[in-house]
């Protein structure tokens, strides 16, 4: 009882410590956000501000292209999204459904997308776009988007959607549904929290994405907020303050998704790992 009682505070302890190190830099780019330009390069630091100021968020929201930015990274998450997970989830089910040996190749080229490193890709996808005349678009964004979020919806939904009882899939069958009428009837409403939870990380992906936005936009017609961000750094001079408070205005969709859906979140997560 001793020995379990110890292991339970060592445990508790490491992820005390771990759950620090992932949140101080939040808290800091925070603080660092209400701070005035003289608090910022104050030595030795200042921890907390004083007096606080909010004119970083009013000179990001007024004075520069954060709209602009927002803007574009809400239409190209939300529609790449959408778009794959609407291709994505028939797939995934035809992946569970059918695992016979001719499957098993074209299931390992869908994932081993995942495994390409994305600077391999910039070059090929920069080419494409340019010669399609969908430079510095959204929309060229949504077509390089839709690929990652694609084969990351398979891959995970297809472990999903493998859980499921063949019994009840041929009781649908019984009552006269098709493929079709099972995918949606049955097997999406038994799937729900494992769809959200596929459905976030893909558009996760894209709200978070750099590299593809850096290389495939020039102009804030079609940057994202990443891209936002990081036009704070220059060659004169960095920009900490507008930079820490676009910083926390691009956090708070993420962490308002995944507030919203962290119960199937955590369902989603678990789905499968006991099996009955």
């Amino acid at each position: 009882m001793k020995k379990k009682k110890i292991a339970n505070i060592t445990v508790f302890l490491l992820l005390f410590v771990f759950a620090v190190i992932i949140v101080f830099p939040i808290l800091w780019t925070f603080v660092t956000s209400l701070k005035t330009d003289v608090q910022m390069y104050s030595i030795p630091p200042e921890l907390f501000p004083d007096p606080v100021t909010g004119s970083h968020y009013m000179e990001v929201i007024v004075e520069d292209n954060f709209l602009s930015y927002l803007k574009n990274s809400v239409i190209v998450a939300l529609v790449s999204c959408l778009i794959s997970m609407a291709a994505g989830i028939p797939a995934a089910y035809g992946f569970a459904k059918y695992t016979g040996r001719k499957m098993r190749p074209v299931f390992g080229a869908v994932t081993a997308v995942r495994m390409v490193p994305q600077v391999a890709m910039v070059i090929p996808f920069f080419m494409i776009m340019r010669s399609l005349k969908l430079s510095d678009t959204t929309m060229g964004l949504i077509i390089t988007y839709i690929p990652f979020e694609l084969t990351l919806i398979i891959w995970m939904l297809k472990n999903f959607f493998s859980q499921i009882p063949t019994e009840v899939e041929e009781a649908a069958e019984l009552d006269g549904l098709g493929a079709w009428g099972i995918l949606t009837r049955v097997v999406i409403p038994l799937s729900k929290s494992s769809i959200g939870v596929a459905g976030l990380m893909a558009f996760l992906f894209s709200w978070n994405e750099f590299m593809f936005a850096l290389s495939l936009t020039s102009t804030a017609h079609a940057q994202t907020l990443p891209i936002g961000i990081a036009g704070y750094v220059t060659s004169f001079r960095t920009f900490w303050g507008s930079m820490s408070a676009t910083g926390i205005l691009f956090m708070i969709p993420a962490f308002i998704l995944t507030f919203i859906f962290q119960k199937d979140l955590v369902k989603g997560l678990t789905a499968g790992a006991v099996k009955g």
